[in-house]
């Protein structure tokens, strides 16, 4: 599948600027890849009158060896199927390469991330989603920003994080909250920043990425089922202001953090969870790079367990189950 938009041209670039947390990122990209991550971030778009602290080079065409591989021995820290992920201690920089596609360059410090498209599929699709978010997870981090995959979710300013791995059914129950009106933040990333001894969640106004069986729960995403994906993605693009009538709140203070897990049966059972048990359960959120930058997201993640409840959930087919029991948890 082409994910080229008709009459795109990678020699032209263009420049956008984004906002997320206080932080300007700028993203300047071939047309292909820069229509992806417009369409993917159109909720996070700014006006550019500060200056830009994180920079996104991302270029096409023939391989002219930029976005090289640094020099020395790399450690991997993320398991990409298809691809190398690897981390230089010497340099403290960040090098993806999935050959033939893809190959990017990522100094986190320096907040500069440039990326090599080698070939239109899935070079553009790898650029705007994946081998946009790690690196973007990176030099947010070394800024206090501390990212948490998780969906967020809000009633009244007071935020549920729904943190898990892929396949826990995070996207369908934030799917589920926001069809019943609460504010969406995010379906799967939220950066959590800590000032003066309160964390404040902040969404990445994503889509809401969904598979097939989640289309099929909703009559607004019937449609989508059996529909091809763009190449390298697994599901659906859903924008939540036009299927849901939501827009996304910038920001929230977490009162709950709940780890869902599909249960099969037909309603839902929240239960209390402790600290360690929470916190053993983030840790995979955290990529082991720079020492102190690790450190620094550990402590974060650990602050967040300590300040809110925690709770499981096994989540049930009826939805409604599961948002009353999450409702009973802010009430």
């Amino acid at each position: 599948m082409n994910v080229r938009p008709v009459g795109a041209n990678p020699a032209v670039r263009l420049s956008d600027t984004y906002a997320l947390c206080g932080v300007e990122i700028e993203v300047r990209a071939p047309e292909g890849v820069a229509a992806l991550i417009r369409s993917r971030l159109r909720f996070l778009r700014s006006p550019g009158a500060k200056p830009a602290s994180v920079v996104f080079d991302i270029r096409a065409g023939r391989d002219d060896g930029f976005a090289a591989c640094p020099a020395g021995p790399g450690r991997p820290v993320y398991d990409t199927p298809g691809a190398e992920l690897r981390y230089f201690d010497g340099t403290d920089q960040l090098f993806i390469d999935y050959p033939g596609f893809f190959r990017m360059l990522c100094s986190p410090a320096a907040g500069l991330v440039q990326s090599a498209v080698l070939t239109d599929s899935p070079g553009n699709v790898l650029a705007a989603y994946p081998f946009f978010t790690i690196p973007l997870i990176e030099v947010m981090k070394r800024r206090e920003r501390f990212p948490l995959h998780a969906g967020c979710v809000a009633r009244d300013g007071h935020g549920v994080l729904l943190a898990g791995t892929s396949g826990s059914g995070k996207s369908t129950l934030t799917a589920a909250l926001v069809r019943d009106g609460w504010d969406f933040l995010s379906d799967d990333m939220v950066f959590l920043a800590r000032r003066a001894g309160v964390t404040s969640a902040w969404g990445f106004s994503d889509e809401i990425d969904c598979s097939d069986e989640t289309a099929g729960m909703f009559a607004e995403l019937r449609h989508l089922v059996g529909k091809p994906t763009l190449a390298g993605r697994d599901k659906h693009p859903v924008d939540v202001q036009d299927v849901f009538g939501a827009l996304p709140v910038a920001a929230c203070r977490p009162h709950a953090l709940v780890l869902p897990r599909i249960s099969g049966e037909r309603r839902s059972i929240l239960t209390a969870a402790s600290d360690s048990y929470a916190l053993r359960e983030l840790a995979p959120n955290i990529l082991l790079t720079e020492r102190a930058a690790t450190q620094a997201h550990l402590n974060a993640l650990a602050a967040l367990v300590r300040e809110i409840p925690c709770y499981s959930l096994a989540t049930g087919t009826d939805l409604s189950s599961a948002g009353r029991r999450l409702r009973e948890i802010l009430d």
